[in-house]
């Protein structure tokens, strides 16, 4: 008789782990599922060329440089901001503060991060993920989005998303 009563609990017990695991257990297959990349992968995008020998982008020759670039058909006509990571490895983030708007200043010798002037949220010039959030309220990370350097011709191309 014990040692029925203690199976049906340890069943009992198992079944009940299993039932509020199952949830959790979804949802983590789920997010095994989800595209992990931090690039945006808006469908409606169209490549730019950037001819990094030009003298406007002069600043992205030292690795850990950053220039502000402007399409104005592309990306609503915001700013972007372009950091050189490594000799051919580019990070291309929006310049719009996704806490209330606020065009992000660039990263400087005194302060590495892109800073949000308006609240000081601060953001990883390495990925646009948010180091600082603002004084009031909730930034998301910087939108990423896709880029491919050509290292023989010196031209940065970036997808950035357009007017459908």
């Amino acid at each position: 008789m014990k040692e029925q009563r203690r199976e049906f609990l340890v069943n009992s017990m198992q079944s009940v782990g299993i039932v509020l695991c199952s949830g959790s257990l979804m949802s983590l297959l789920q997010a095994c599922d989800m595209n992990e990349d931090p690039v945006n992968t808006n469908l409606n995008t169209e490549p730019f060329l950037i001819d990094l020998t030009k003298p406007e982008f002069l600043d992205l020759q030292p690795i850990g440089g950053a220039v502000y670039y402007n399409e104005p058909s592309a990306n609503g006509g915001n700013d972007i901001v372009i950091i050189r990571l490594e000799q051919s490895k580019f990070l291309v983030v929006s310049a719009i503060c996704t806490h209330q708007g606020c065009s992000v200043n660039l990263p400087t010798i005194d302060q590495k991060t892109l800073v949000c002037p308006c609240h000081n949220a601060e953001f990883s010039p390495l990925t646009g993920e948010v180091l600082v959030q603002p004084k009031q309220g909730i930034a998301t990370p910087l939108p990423v989005f896709r880029n491919e350097f050509n290292v023989s011709d010196n031209v940065l191309t970036i997808y950035l998303p357009i007017k459908s």
